[in-house]
């Protein structure tokens, strides 16, 4: 759902204290609930961003944070000719491979406009509000700004593939197959038709699994057991060659203290029935899901009044 950076709210009166403990306890995330909200949210950056749209520095700073990571762990993906190779008689450079990622949660494409397209090749788009998924359509289908200029008239040998589902039940090895009851729908696929995509009922194969899975601002609508389940299911879905695996998942969210809520790490929230973690019940989390914890940055240059934002590289 790509859902607001959020302010923080740790300091509260014991009795309030208590009961959002209990509730971050005993409680589930209410997913219908939350997909309600974001529903009736405006479907523009400024809607999904709670307000931190493009008047405030937080979009470009999200999104530029997010592709020096990117970079960083996949330098391959770099189009920028090193100055080693600045001269007269440089041979050409090889043709690279094309490059998968999957945007989890992704709302209206904000990460896969900024972040994404510019770096990878196909993207895959999943997002359980319908609202949010027309906007990214019409956005794409228009592919008038930002990345989606990227999949116009297939002129970049770039495209885009939507899914509406719910990550509790979206399996991105074998996208058109829903888990638990669920359901998961193609909404089109856009940009260049020549381009080659994974059958969606069968399981990827693993030289064309994704590169990278991101995850920012829309797990706190998972419970932990979904979380750890959608995880165990993006760790199989990665990119593996002879050596073992290649691709990464990245988890970029807003973290509570880890003595939030009378320790427990967790914080509800009544508005949208979401939860907020700590960095000690992330851990535990990729634990139990059984990755590894790669990398941990911490994004920087957001306002003050909003929670830390933690980003997690994890195999």
């Amino acid at each position: 759902m790509d859902a607001a950076p959020e302010t923080k709210n740790e300091q509260r009166e014991p009795e309030a204290a208590a009961a959002a403990a209990a509730a971050a306890e005993e409680l589930k995330p209410d997913f219908a609930a939350g997909v309600s909200y974001w529903a009736n949210t405006p479907a523009t950056v400024n809607g999904v961003l709670g307000g931190y749209g493009p008047t405030t520095a937080v979009p470009r700073l999200d999104a530029a944070m997010s592709r020096m990571l990117l970079l960083s762990i996949l330098p391959q993906l770099s189009t920028i000719v090193p100055p080693h190779r600045h001269t007269k008689n440089a041979s050409p450079p090889s043709p690279r491979r094309s490059f998968r990622a999957l945007d989890c949660g992704a709302g209206i494409g904000r990460v896969t406009s900024t972040v994404l397209l510019p770096l990878f090749d196909r993207v895959d788009l999943v997002e359980p509000v319908q609202k949010f998924l027309d906007t990214a359509r019409d956005d794409a289908t228009k592919a008038h700004k930002e990345g989606w200029k990227l999949v116009k008239d297939g002129a970049h040998n770039k495209g885009v593939r939507m899914w509406l589902a719910g990550l509790q039940h979206f399996d991105p090895a074998k996208p058109a197959t829903p888990l638990g009851g669920g359901s998961s729908v193609t909404v089109g696929t856009f940009g260049d038709a020549t381009l080659t995509w994974p059958p969606p009922t069968e399981s990827t194969p693993q030289e064309d699994g994704y590169d990278v899975v991101m995850i920012q601002w829309c797990i706190g609508h998972l419970s932990d057991a979904e979380l750890v389940g959608f995880l165990q299911r993006s760790q199989k879905a990665l990119r593996r060659s002879e050596f073992g695996l290649e691709g990464y998942i990245v988890l970029k969210e807003n973290v509570c203290r880890d003595d939030a809520c009378d320790g427990t790490g967790s914080l509800w929230d009544d508005d949208d029935s979401s939860i907020t973690r700590s960095d000690k019940v992330f851990r535990k989390v990729f634990e139990d899901a059984g990755l590894t914890l790669i990398r941990r940055e911490v994004q920087k240059g957001f306002p003050q009044e909003l929670f830390p934002v933690i980003a997690y590289v994890l195999r």
